[in-house]
């Protein structure tokens, strides 16, 4: 990086001389704060260098002067900045040039004023971290807020002549950066958007560029995150304060380390992209007009400023008038463009998948979505490709593809409009109207949801679906006892305390997924089974294994809270087994009716055994298929027949009988065992086995994102959730 210091001219007239150094004074660096992106804290903070604690190379207090900090070569020296000294806070030195004619040329242009700033080049040795939230105050009395860089002890390099005049913004920096990988040239894109922010004509070096945009975009560039829309129409609730972090010492690795300035550009762009799109988007939320959100996005005002603002500006409006006084807020059209592109896309798709539920938002498809459903993919890219400005009319059907798929994200999108010159690109925009990747996303989300709802399940008919959970940590579900039998109290008795035992059983979600791609030649050759069958099944392959799950916590037989397998003899409350293996039956369903209504409470909280019978009633028959015909046979037959055959004889488990049961019948119990079965009570009465998801992800989620070195959509999709049985009270296994 670089410290700017601005030429002084001297007193009195300026002799052009070519063959004599400029005999005055050269102030080559300051301690005022200048911007800078660090990559550890992903924010911008302020870099200050302490004039206290310069170190002279070599003990000489003279250094070269090099051209626009290029000192790969001795050809590009062109004299020295000698007699170096601190003067209230700056430091200062004589500039004196070779006598080769190059040298005599730079120092007469300096002498006439068309050369005016050096910046410094040096090497951090000591650095002190300043927290946000935290100060530093120099030995000079100039307090610097967090998060600042202040480099307590550093060693002057070379002083570089720039070409570029002083401004507040002008803040060309190259101390830290990593002096062997240095940036010589400007990526045309990222050259391209710092362009529209006003980049002066001419100027490519990274390090002055970067140095622009950060000024430019001033404190909008240091935020470190964006904060949902919503926040504005309902606070969130107060969070405790992290206590401060003491400062970190010595941090010269890393700041020689920092990433190169055109990537801290590309950040800073992005940040400022997603700056500008919540802008107008809370500005739509508040019902502010348009004009007032371009005035802060232009006016590049920080977000967080930008939301007092609109507030403000909504409390000025008189009650019940619309945006804009008399414009009304509606449905934009490229809203409407997007959900008849998608639905009109979705009635192709529709017929090439099993899928018989809608797959659409509504009861019927968007208007307009006729328009759409003839199109075949590459002509809907061509649209996409018209709205984005593109000129398809000089562009071929595989051209066309590869644009729409790589317009996705940002830096594809400045790619695509750098390459056919679209002028006045605008990411937020072309995305408010929905890109071609988001169109392709959705519909592929479509599917698979939809696939995924159709999928046979049955955990769902008698284990419990918990409350989703916010994050990995352990969930832990206590399991309390019954409250003791009542007892005598004798007269003028005290009633004694009915105390209860409690124990728990942990468990905690875990992510689980699987990817497609959808290619460019999918694109070109029209094949919509990428989007229509493909992600049916992968949402079919997820409920299909989500029912698994479910069922493995009967089948595996796990150890519970109390140290015994789920289904044991030893439990305290009582064996919930059988005692050994048969078909369901009038005599097997006897037996575990016996077993769950007699089960006992847990232990009381002195040790000992309770004494309660809680009278669990079982209410589902969970067999394999292999056992489904004996089991629906038994439930349907309003009498059973016996071997003496006195038929007649009413079927309690049958249609109007005493003990009515809901028969669950699980395939994947078969893989299992074709002869374990399992009673289950209602978990409305006592728990039994429940699955718990991560917020969010009740559904499968499916992420999309552009790979360029294969020319395709990688297409992730996840759930996140866990199981667990809960208390075996409520459940019961014929083995």
């Amino acid at each position: 990086m670089s410290k700017k210091g601005k030429w002084r001219m001297p007193d009195g007239p300026i002799e052009r001389m070519v063959d004599a150094a400029v005999p005055t004074r050269a102030v080559i660096a300051s301690e005022r704060p200048i911007p800078k992106w660090d990559e550890k804290t992903e924010c911008v903070v302020q870099e200050v260098l302490l004039m206290d604690g310069i170190v002279w190379r070599g003990g000489r207090d003279q250094i070269p002067i090099v051209d626009s900090h290029n000192d790969k070569t001795v050809r590009n020296i062109f004299g020295s900045i000698r007699h170096m000294r601190v003067e209230n806070g700056e430091l200062v030195g004589v500039p004196e040039f070779a006598s080769d004619a190059e040298s005599q040329t730079i120092a007469q242009r300096m002498a006439e004023g068309h050369i005016t700033d050096f910046s410094i080049t040096g090497q951090p040795l000591e650095t002190l971290f300043v927290q946000r939230g935290q100060s530093y105050t120099t030995s000079r009395g100039e307090v610097i807020d967090g998060p600042a860089l202040i480099h307590t002890k550093w060693q002057p390099q070379n002083a570089s002549i720039c070409a570029t005049g002083a401004d507040e913004y002008s803040t060309v920096r190259r101390m830290y950066t990593d002096l062997t990988r240095k940036v010589t040239r400007m990526d045309e894109t990222l050259l391209a958007q710092a362009t529209a922010l006003g980049l002066p004509e001419g100027m490519t070096d990274p390090n002055q560029v970067l140095a622009f945009v950060l000024g430019k975009l001033g404190a909008s560039a240091e935020e470190e995150s964006m904060e949902p829309v919503e926040a504005m129409a309902e606070p969130a609730a107060e969070v405790p304060a992290e206590e401060p972090k003491p400062p970190v010492e010595n941090m010269p690795d890393k700041i020689a380390c920092t990433i190169d300035p055109a990537l801290q550009i590309k950040r800073a762009l992005e940040n400022d992209q997603k700056r500008r799109k919540e802008i107008q988007s809370a500005c739509t939320l508040a019902k502010v007009e348009r004009a007032f959100a371009d005035e802060l996005c232009d006016g590049f005002v920080p977000l967080s400023e930008a939301r007092k603002r609109i507030i403000e500006r909504m409390a000025t409006q008189p009650l019940g008038t619309s945006v804009g006084a008399d414009v009304r807020v509606t449905r934009a059209s490229e809203d409407k463009f997007m959900d008849a592109a998608r639905d009109g896309m979705i009635a192709r798709m529709h017929g090439r998948t099993s899928i018989k539920r809608s797959l659409y938002q509504g009861e019927k498809p968007a208007e307009g979505h006729e328009d759409f459903k003839s199109l075949n993919l590459i002509r809907m890219a061509t649209m996409f490709a018209e709205r984005a400005g593109l000129p398809v009319q000089r562009m071929n059907n595989p051209e066309i593809a590869r644009a729409v798929m790589r317009m996705g994200n940002l830096q594809g999108f400045y790619d695509v409009a750098h390459r056919y010159r679209v002028e006045r690109a605008d990411f937020s925009a072309y995305h408010t109207t929905g890109s071609f990747a988001n169109l392709l996303l959705d519909a592929a989300n479509k599917t698979l949801l939809a696939g995924y709802e159709e999928a046979p399940y049955t955990w769902n008919l008698w284990a419990r679906q918990a409350n989703s959970v916010d994050d990995f940590k352990n969930i832990n579900r206590i399991r309390f006892s019954e409250a003791p039998n009542p007892e005598e109290v004798a007269e003028t008795g005290d009633y004694p305390e009915g105390k209860m035992a409690d124990s728990k059983e942990t468990y905690k979600v875990a992510k689980f997924g699987e990817s497609f791609t959808v290619s460019w030649e999918t694109i070109i050759n029209d094949d919509l089974d990428a989007l229509s069958r493909i992600p049916a099944m992968h949402g079919n392959a997820m409920r299909r294994f989500q029912n698994k799950k479910v069922y493995e916590v009967l089948t595996s037989n796990p150890t519970m809270g109390d140290g015994y397998s789920l289904f044991s003899s030893s439990h305290v409350s009582g064996d919930n087994t059988s005692g050994a293996a048969a078909a369901p039956s009038v005599t097997t369903l006897n037996a575990a009716f016996v077993k769950m209504m007699t089960q006992k409470g847990l232990n009381k909280p002195d040790g000992t055994a309770s004494d309660a019978i809680i009278n669990v009633i079982p209410k589902f028959v969970i067999v394999p298929v292999a056992y489904s015909a004996t089991l629906l046979e038994l439930i349907a037959s309003t009498s059973y027949v016996l071997a003496n055959s006195n038929q007649g004889v009413q079927n309690i488990y049958g249609p109007g009988g005493q003990r009515p049961i809901v028969p669950v019948i699980e395939p994947q119990l078969d893989a299992n065992s074709s002869t374990n079965w399992y009673v289950a009570a209602d978990n409305a009465q006592i728990d039994t086995v429940e699955i718990s998801f991560l917020s969010g992800e009740e559904s499968p989620v499916i992420e999309s994102e552009y790979n360029m070195r294969n020319d395709t959509y990688y297409n992730k999709i996840r759930q996140t959730f866990g199981t667990k049985a809960i208390d075996w009270r409520g459940l019961y296994r014929n083995a």
